[in-house]
């Protein structure tokens, strides 16, 4: 028996930074996995009606009517299936999709809150477009037709605090 304390070294491979690494970004996407989807999808779908009712009034969302769009943030780990039906937009759980949407939360909080257009976030490869890309341009016209001013106050108020943000970390 030794009266010196025994020293525990790290095994072959394993890098000490990465296994005592802070919980980052990853984590915020968690409690949503762990969700029955009928738990997330129902109060989004409501949201995302609510959020572009006008559009949706207006038929601006026809081209999408029974088909899928899937979007995936990478860093969080998280997707959501929208559809349209012809009357209202619907987040379901995970289904064939048509076209996709990819990109880290950062890209997607900068298309929300009209810091940068969604042209410029598909030349940098920060958003990708997979599968139908012409239905994929459609979404991504729409999105970049939007006026700021045509969604809901909350929206619009969520979405300048996205730029006040982004500016802060720039």
């Amino acid at each position: 028996m030794s009266l010196l304390p025994s020293i525990r070294l790290p095994l072959p491979g394993i890098n000490l930074r990465e296994r005592f690494k802070k919980p980052g970004i990853e984590l915020l996407g968690l409690p949503v996995r762990l969700l029955p989807s009928a738990m997330v999808n129902k109060p989004l779908t409501k949201a995302i009606n609510h959020i572009f009712h006008a559009p949706v009034e207006e038929g601006d969302f026809d081209f999408l009517e029974n088909r899928c769009l899937k979007i995936h943030i990478t860093d969080i780990d998280i997707s959501f299936f929208i559809s349209f039906d012809g009357s209202q937009l619907t987040a379901t759980g995970q289904r064939h999709f048509d076209v996709a949407f990819r990109g880290d939360s950062k890209a997607f909080l900068k298309l929300a809150s009209r810091q940068e257009d969604p042209d410029t976030l598909f030349f940098q490869r920060s958003l990708m477009i997979e599968g139908d890309t012409e239905l994929g341009l459609g979404v991504k016209n729409l999105l970049d037709s939007l006026e700021l001013e045509q969604l809901p106050i909350p929206v619009q108020q969520l979405a300048r605090l996205g730029q006040q943000l982004q500016g802060k970390k720039a």
